[in-house]
């Protein structure tokens, strides 16, 4: 039985503030959830507005598994980490989605059936454990080649490593389940299915943070399979335990048993990959990420006379003996005040002012702590008898492959035709040709980083695929070179924004593909981009975008809160400096930094204090306090800013959110600053705190709990400055909410994004309906509405960018909605040359080209008519259609219908002539433009000239103007 929501909101409420915890999301929470999403998507009122798929393209997108049917060597399947699984049937050149209408669009693993290339398994819920990971719905399985697919079960193991079906029994399938990645509980485990998916037995249960993320078939009944220790929260994320194991079945799975023997087994002991090479299966590899420190003499102290860890143990002596330029750079790289100099600091020192160690006691960086790492990282094992002794292949540390971030890869595949031939994922693809021995890179400058999967031909292993970060990627050469086969808009935007040029631009920032910038007229429809494809302006992963049309400056930055100035000039980093002595910065994964709407020459930074500039970043004020109260701390930077919000009413009144759950406000620009978060739930990460555009004392605010594995909406509006919040999520249904925004023009608008989907109350919150039917189910991380064009632009994260024209949304005053039948003005058209023109016969057509949207409300669903007419009354064209109740959308392509239009000419010729009197001939068929049309051989497109848009419904019947110039 599902609660009331205001019954279910109060729960928590009383929960939060008396300290309990959330209970996790269940599969049967999220099947609720789905069906409410479902209902919304049909019953919506508002189907009439259409997303238009804007791209990028070019960048790829996160591809965490990719798999061929070995008989159907055209066919790839690739599955996206939050884009679900696309399809290509002429060897890469197109792909088109086939998983838009399931209730998860994240991918953990896919897998063909051997002995049925059109049966396909999918396992949702990502394998990796990082920021942007979201969890599944269980298993599906399609029987017609992506076409339909339908739920197998296990619900509730959140997250899938991999599914596998026996090559011997295509009802036998494998699944190492993880689980849920914040919480412990739910399904973790190994799985089995000897009905093709109807039952599950647990084969290995997963326990505590333990679940399975890998398994393997090898031979004569043999398997092996892989479990994982990790747990993860807002603040620390453990790699790696004890559970990390790797086990042995010699019966098809019925009982196993844990290897031990040469293989790590300790609290460090991370991620595990497995593989079997078909012409060696006594050849076993075995991938970990190895979490063990290593001791200070191992350490890479970088190719730098000056760096932290050098610091760490420099008496004074030696900093002395330092090349003053080593100093220096050191000083610039780690962003010290322009102000600091080198020679100010050696004079310090000398004089015992300051120590080697002071320069680095409170310098912390969130990004420098991925890569800077002093741990064993990746290692690769082999058994040569098929489990029973393991041992290192590689004499010397593989180092700079996973960094501290092993976790995000976890993949090693050896050679089908050559079991001494093996590969490994990390950052960048490496490749042993003697059993594991030594390494060299398999890859170039044009593949992505981040290797997620990789699939070799079993019949010729020089050809193999990989997904990566920036999508995938394929090589005839066994890795020597490469292509880029993608075209897909998979695109994982955090943020969004536009200019003001003619047409607009949008940019975004992007998980690991940088800052781009693109046209909002490019379109990606019927499976093939149009237009110019987006360009990157910045690297790293991609965060907030501040755009100055006047000075022509953005404003960007990457991961942790790097921000740069970038101009006709070179890029100018303007991250506020690190000061000795002060306390380092915190500074979240996507640090907030906006550009005043008073005075552009005006930033605002947020790390756990705020900061402002008031000329353009070059320099910084601190303007608050540590706005956080959490003590947490581990190896994810927290107790951050996570949203910062000025009002465009009124200068100085900015808004904070954060991620230990406060909401706080100044009135005067940081002077004094009131905390507002008291009578709201608490410890819930701050997805959005927006200052309203229409009242000043209003603000939005939405609260998300995806790092306790809760879907629950929290929603919020203050009509006071913070005194009082009121609970707004009713008719939402259970889906986290990234982002709220009023609509500018609107003031009773209001959108909000949530991990599934986007949804708008036009009375304030008062009621919600999903705005559009088409979307796919992918999270919208962030929008905005064009200030002039009055489009609505989401950053999703798995499907790029989708623009719709919300200009009839904006006029749904009370009356309209209140009419049985309204038809929206109609701008201007402008006549097109190409329209009198003969296509060329075999030219590709596309049936979105040159269409004009043309929307009407209806009370009531049912047939309705939509005429053209001219002054004299007469029909150009008339379509019949099957209206629905709300806003509906018809796409004109400005034709008219032949006979009609030549008749209505010749009426109005033979009007005209009515009216001289000198004019006594007949009508001149060669007159009517139409005709002449027909005669040409092109279609008859709507002449130049004043009409009328007829609607009619019933006894209900609307018009407006139609003006072609």
């Amino acid at each position: 039985m599902k609660l009331p929501k205001f019954l279910l909101t109060l729960s928590l409420l009383l929960s939060s503030i008396w300290g309990g915890a959330v209970t996790p999301s269940s599969h049967k929470n999220q099947q609720a959830s789905w069906e409410d999403h479902t209902t919304l998507r049909q019953n919506t009122p508002f189907s009439g507005i259409s997303w238009r798929n804007v791209g990028p393209v070019v960048q790829g997108g996160r591809a965490v598994d990719v798999i061929r049917p070995a008989d159907q060597p055209h066919v790839i399947y690739v599955g996206y980490a939050s884009g679900g699984v696309w399809k290509s049937e002429n060897n890469g050149n197109t792909f088109r989605p086939v998983t838009d209408q399931l209730p998860s669009q994240i991918v953990g693993s896919l897998a063909i059936d051997p002995n049925h290339s059109n049966v396909l398994w999918l396992g949702t819920g990502e394998n990796n454990s990082s920021r942007s990971s979201y969890g599944g719905m269980g298993v599906f399985k399609s029987t017609d080649g992506g076409e339909t697919w339908q739920h197998m079960g296990l619900g509730d193991t959140d997250r899938i490593g991999r599914i596998v079906v026996d090559p011997n029994n295509s009802d036998r399938v494998y699944v190492a389940a993880l689980g849920k990645l914040y919480s412990t509980g739910g399904a973790r485990g190994l799985y089995r299915s000897n009905d093709g998916g109807q039952n599950w037995e647990t084969l290995i249960e997963g326990e505590d943070w333990t679940g399975f993320i890998d398994v393997v078939p090898a031979a004569n009944g043999h398997w092996y399979a892989a479990s994982w220790e990790r747990s993860r929260s807002a603040w620390n994320f453990v790699e790696g335990g004890r559970g990390s194991a790797v086990y042995r079945s010699t019966d098809d799975g019925d009982s196993w048993h844990r290897l031990t023997n040469g293989l790590p087994q300790d609290q460090y002991t991370g991620r595990i990959g497995l593989t079997v090479s078909a012409s060696a299966p006594d050849v076993l590899y075995v991938s970990i990420d190895n979490q063990t420190p290593l001791p200070e003499a191992e350490w890479d102290l970088g190719d730098q006379a000056v760096t932290a860890k050098r610091l760490k143990n420099m008496d004074k002596d030696t900093f002395l003996k330092q090349n003053i330029k080593a100093v220096e750079a050191f000083l610039r790289g780690n962003n010290f005040p322009p102000e600091m100099k080198a020679e100010q600091v050696i004079e310090q020192v000398q004089n015992d002012e300051m120590t080697p160690q002071s320069l680095i006691d409170e310098l912390a960086d969130g990004n420098d702590n991925l890569f800077n790492v002093d741990i064993r990282s990746l290692e690769i094992y082999r058994s040569d008898d098929g489990g029973e002794r393991f041992y290192r292949t590689h004499e010397e540390d593989i180092q700079q492959v996973v960094f501290s971030y092993g976790y995000y890869f976890g993949q090693v595949k050896a050679d089908p035709q050559d079991a001494n031939i093996v590969y490994a994922t990390g950052v960048p693809f490496i490749k042993s040709t003697d059993g594991g021995k030594t390494w060299a890179s398999a890859w170039d400058s044009t593949v992505h980083a981040d290797i997620q999967a990789v699939w070799i031909n079993p019949q010729h292993s020089n050809h193999i695929m990989v997904g990566n970060d920036g999508g995938v990627d394929e090589s005839f050469d066994g890795g020597q070179t490469w292509r880029k086969i993608d075209a897909q808009p998979v695109g994982q935007f955090y943020t969004i924004a536009v200019d003001m040029e003619q047409p607009y631009n949008i940019y975004g920032g992007l998980q690991d593909n940088g800052t781009l910038k693109g046209s909002s007229r490019n379109l990606w429809h019927n499976n093939r981009y149009q237009g110019e494809d987006w360009e990157q302006i910045f690297g790293g992963d991609g965060m907030h975008v501040n755009i100055d049309d006047d000075d022509k400056l953005t404003y960007v930055g990457f991961q942790f809160g790097n921000s740069f100035r970038l101009s006709s000039a070179a890029p100018k980093r303007i991250t506020p400096p690190n000061y000795v002595g002060d306390e380092s910065l915190r500074k979240n994964w996507n640090t907030p930094v906006m550009m005043s709407t008073h005075n552009k020459d005006i930033l605002y930074y947020a790390g756990h204090r705020v900061y402002r500039s008031m000329n353009k970043g070059d320099d910084w004020t601190v303007i608050s306090g540590d706005l956080t109260e959490s003590e947490k701390r581990g190896d994810v930077p927290f107790a951050t800013a996570t949203s910062l919000s000025e009002s465009p009413l009124k200068f100085g009144l900015l808004w904070v959110g954060t991620d230990d759950g406060l909401v706080w406000v100044t009135t005067n620009g940081g002077d004094d600053w009131k905390k507002v978060s008291k009578r709201l739930p608490k410890g819930k990460w701050v997805s959005r705190v927006l200052a309203s555009p229409h009242q000043a004392d209003r603000a939005w605010l939405a609260l998300n709990n995806y790092r306790n594995d809760d879907i629950q909406p929290y929603l919020y509006k203050t009509e006071n400055l913070g005194n009082s919040w009121q609970d707004m999520s009713e008719g939402l249904p259970n889906e986290t909410i990234n982002v709220v925004k009023e609509d500018p023009q609107n003031k009773d608008i209001v959108y909000v994004g949530t991990d599934k989907g986007i949804y708008v109350s036009l009375n304030q919150g008062q009621d919600w309906q999903m705005l559009g039917n088409h979307l796919p189910t992918v999270p919208v991380h962030d929008l905005i509405v064009h200030p002039r064009e009055q489009e609505l632009v989401l950053g999703t994260h798995g499907r790029s960018v989708f623009v719709a024209d919300v200009k009839p949304l904006q006029a749904l005053t009370d009356d309209v909605r209140g009419s049985d039948l309204h038809v929206f003005a109609i701008d201007k058209i402008k006549a097109s040359r190409s329209w009198n023109s003969k296509p060329f016969r075999w030219s590709y057509t596309d049936d979105r080209q040159d269409s004009l949207p043309i929307y009407f409300w209806s009370a009531q669903a049912g047939p309705v008519k939509l005429s053209i007419k001219d002054e004299h009354g007469s029909d150009y064209l008339t379509v019949a259609i099957d209206a629905r109740r709300g806003l509906n959308q018809w796409l004109w392509n400005h034709q008219v219908d032949e006979a009609l239009a030549i008749a209505a000419e010749q009426n109005a010729l033979a009007a005209m002539q009515d009216e001289s009197a000198d004019s006594i001939s007949p009508v001149n068929l060669a007159e009517v433009p139409y005709a002449e049309s027909k005669r040409l051989g092109h279609p008859p497109f709507i002449e130049p000239g004043t009409y009328q848009l007829v609607v009619t419904a019933g006894e209900h019947e609307q018009s407006t103007g139609l003006v072609i110039e």
